[in-house]
C-alpha cells in the first residue's frame, strides 16, 4: 500500500520515497535561491543605489549660526575666490581706485588654502605645500577647461556687440569699479555672450569685487556697502542683528580684516553690507555665481569653480537654505558604505562646511539632502564627481557659508 510519497517500514515507521526525497531537496534549493537573491539585492541597493550625499538624518543639527566660536583660531583666513588671470589693461599708476586699493593686498586671488582645512590623514603635514599648488591648479583649470553653455543662437551682430560691451566693462575696471560691476553682471545675464568672453567676464567680477566687496573700503557711488560706528557694548553678533544684516558675523569680521570677532573698539567705523546675498548655480559651466541684492538691480560679488554629481545626478531648480542646516565642522556618514566620520576628523570628505538646501519648487520640494560642501579631493573640482550635492574649494566654501543665509537666501540650479 503506496502512502503518497512515504512507505511504511516493518517496525512501523514511516520511510521517504526516493520522490520525496527529490521534492524536499528542491525546496531546499529554491529556498536558498531566494536567498541568494535578497542579499544580493541589498548589497546592490547599499552600494549603488541612488542616493543624496547627505541624507537629513545622517546629519548632525545644530544652530551656529549666532554662536561665538570662542575655539576659533585667532587669525581668519583671507577670502580667496579665484586667481585672477584677466587679460584686463593694466592700471594707470594715479588717481586708480583700484591701483589705490592694491596698496593692501585684495582678498580675492590668494590661492592659499585655509590653514584648518581638512586634509587627508596622513601625511597632511608634509602634503601642505603639495595641497597650495593643487588648489591653484584646481582654479587654474577649472577656468580653462570650462564647458561651454548651452547657449541659444546669437547672430553675429548679437555677439559682436557683446564683446564690444565687455571690453567697455573691462576699460571700466580700475576707473569705476561700480560701473564696472554693473556692466559686467549684465553681460554675464546674456545669453549672446560666448564662453571665452564669460570667462573674461568672471575674471574681472572677482578683480573688481577684491575692492567692491571683500575689503575694508566703501566707495561712494556703491549703493551695496554702508558704514556703521561702533557703539558701547557691541559685538559683531549685535550689530548684525541691530542692523538687520543678510550674513553672518564671520563675513563682517573678514571684509573688516579683524584678528577676532573681539577686535572692535568703540568709534571704529564698520564696513556693513547691504541687502541679500542669493547663489545661482551653471551646471555646464561647473560654476557657483554668488549675487547681492534682488531682481533687475542686482550685482555678481563672486563667481567660483564647483564640483557637481556624478551621471549629472545634482537637481535643478529653487533651493532655500534648510532652517537649522547649516554647519561647522559637522561629522558625517556615507550613505552608501554606511562609514562614519566623525568631527575634526581631517578626512571627513565633506570639509568643514555644510549648507542643507531644501526644494522650494512642486519638483523638487522633496528633495532635503543635498547641499553644498567642502571637499578634501580639491582635483575634483570642474568634474562630476559627487553624489549630487555642489562641491567646492576649502577656501571658497567659507565664504559662500558666510554669505547665505536662511530664510532669504535662494539658490537658483540651472543645466
Amino acid at each position: 500500500m503506496v502512502l503518497s510519497s512515504q512507505s511504511i517500514r516493518s517496525d512501523g515507521r514511516r520511510m521517504m520515497s526516493s520522490d520525496g526525497r527529490r521534492i524536499r531537496r528542491r525546496g531546499w534549493k529554491l529556498f536558498a535561491l531566494a536567498g541568494l537573491v535578497i542579499v544580493f539585492g541589498w548589497i546592490g541597493w547599499r552600494f549603488f543605489g541612488s542616493q543624496s550625499e547627505i541624507p537629513a538624518s545622517e546629519i548632525r543639527h545644530e544652530n551656529v549660526g549666532e554662536i561665538v566660536d570662542n575655539a576659533a583660531p585667532e587669525t581668519l583666513t583671507e577670502a580667496p575666490i579665484e586667481t585672477i588671470q584677466t587679460a584686463v589693461a593694466p592700471a594707470p599708476k594715479t588717481n586708480s581706485v583700484m591701483a589705490n586699493a592694491n596698496e593692501n593686498p585684495p582678498v580675492i586671488g590668494d590661492s592659499k588654502p585655509n590653514t584648518n582645512q581638512k586634509q587627508n590623514a596622513t601625511g597632511a603635514a608634509q602634503n601642505t605645500n603639495s595641497n597650495e599648488n593643487k588648489t591653484e591648479s584646481a582654479h587654474q583649470n577649472t577656468t580653462q577647461t570650462v564647458a561651454q553653455p548651452a547657449e541659444s543662437v546669437s547672430t553675429p551682430q548679437e555677439i559682436a556687440a557683446s564683446n564690444e560691451s565687455l571690453q567697455a566693462a573691462l576699460a571700466q575696471v580700475d576707473t569705476d569699479p561700480v560701473a564696472a560691476r554693473e556692466s559686467l553682471t549684465r553681460i554675464l545675464d546674456n545669453s549672446a555672450t560666448t564662453a571665452t568672453d564669460r570667462l573674461g567676464a568672471y575674471e574681472a567680477i572677482n578683480k573688481v569685487n577684491a575692492v567692491l566687496t571683500f575689503s575694508e573700503r566703501v566707495l561712494a557711488n556703491d549703493p551695496f556697502s554702508k558704514q556703521y560706528t561702533v557703539q558701547e557694548g557691541d559685538s559683531l553678533s549685535n550689530i548684525r542683528k541691530s542692523l538687520h544684516l543678510d550674513c553672518e558675523w564671520r563675513f563682517l569680521q573678514r571684509i573688516n580684516h579683524l584678528a577676532t570677532e573681539r577686535s572692535i573698539r568703540v568709534g571704529q567705523v564698520l564696513k556693513t553690507p547691504t541687502g541679500a546675498f542669493h547663489g545661482e548655480v551653471h551646471k555646464s559651466e561647473f560654476r557657483l555665481n554668488i549675487f547681492q541684492g534682488d531682481g533687475p538691480g542686482r550685482v555678481m560679488i563672486a563667481s567660483y569653480p564647483i564640483s557637481l554629481g556624478e551621471f549629472n545626478s545634482t537637481p535643478i531648480g529653487a533651493f532655500s537654505i534648510r532652517p537649522r542646516s547649516k554647519l561647522i565642522d559637522p561629522e558625517w556618514r556615507n550613505p552608501r558604505t554606511g562609514q562614519h566620520f566623525a568631527s575634526n576628523d581631517p578626512a571627513n570628505p565633506i570639509g568643514e562646511r555644510w549648507i542643507g538646501l531644501k526644494g522650494i519648487e512642486p519638483h523638487n520640494k522633496n528633495f532635503e539632502g543635498y547641499g553644498i560642501h567642502g571637499t578634501t579631493d580639491i582635483t575634483s573640482i570642474g568634474k562630476q564627481a559627487s553624489m549630487g550635492c555642489v562641491r567646492m574649494l576649502p577656501q571658497d566654501v567659507e565664504v559662500v557659508y558666510e554669505l547665505l543665509t536662511e530664510p532669504n537666501s535662494v539658490i537658483t540650479i540651472a543645466p
